[in-house]
């Protein structure tokens, strides 16, 4: 009785901690100076070698997508590259102190394009390594089958042939899997490759816009962002809102 009552009361706690739904964030401009565009806000901050305008995007897992773009208006070519975009988060309260949480850099594509290349190429090993196995098995099926003739009982010719089925069957699913894996590792390439914004050097008069992406502070209300270019620090300063479903 008290195993069941255990077992219950497990199930049940599960079951309420997978049905509590995700808090969903926001992120509105604390800038006088907003041009509002499509229900996004495009914040502009213009320096004497640059010039860098700011949307926010959305939340998305546990990161925060924000769109720059950024234009090179001195004389030399100047460099974009992830650690030139950086954030501080803090939690700040009605007295006006505040507590710092979370601080750093932008989420770096190269290291995510590194990270996604070595997953493509551990699926594609262990499906190689399984397809042999595979060969190693159907190879001893046909070895056993050979060995056997007229010996099985038409019981034990059936067990055989449900378990070949089965066989058959989790090679199938798991070589879909194996492609659903790799498809889906191309298609997030695809997106660090062509969506976010990459080490570039810009030329004079030339501009870049794409995404980046920042890690996401559940606990901050206020986030500031900084993207720093031709040695000009650029700020744009949010109020993060938490809203619970």
């Amino acid at each position: 009785m008290m195993r069941y009552l255990q077992l219950a009361f497990v199930t049940t706690v599960l079951l309420m901690a997978g049905c509590a739904p995700e808090p969903v964030f926001r992120l509105e401009s604390q800038q006088d100076d907003v041009l509002n565009y499509r229900g996004m806000e495009y914040l502009h901050s213009e320096g004497e070698n640059s010039s860098v305008t700011m949307a926010y995007y959305r939340h998305f897992g546990k990161h925060i997508l924000m769109d720059v773009e950024i234009m090179n208006h001195s004389d030399s070519i100047l460099q974009v590259d992830t650690p030139n975009f950086k954030y501080s988060a803090k939690k700040e309260y009605s007295d006006g102190s505040f507590d710092p949480l979370s601080g750093g850099t932008a989420i770096d594509p190269e290291q995510v394009i590194l990270n996604l290349d070595l997953a493509s190429s551990r699926a594609v090993a262990n499906e190689r390594t399984s397809r042999v196995l595979d060969g190693i098995t159907v190879a001893a099926n046909i070895a056993s089958d050979v060995a056997n003739v007229g010996e099985l009982t038409d019981e034990e010719l059936d067990q055989r042939d449900n378990q070949r089925t089965r066989e058959a069957i989790e090679r199938y699913e798991r070589r879909d899997q194996f492609y659903a894996t790799v498809s889906s590792l191309n298609d997030q390439r695809a997106y660090w490759e062509t969506e976010v914004l990459r080490k570039t050097d810009l030329y004079p008069e030339e501009s870049i816009a794409g995404e980046v992406r920042f890690p996401l502070v559940e606990d901050a209300n206020v986030v500031e962002f900084s993207v720093i270019v031709g040695g000009e620090e650029h700020h744009f300063i949010y109020r993060q809102k938490k809203f619970q479903p």
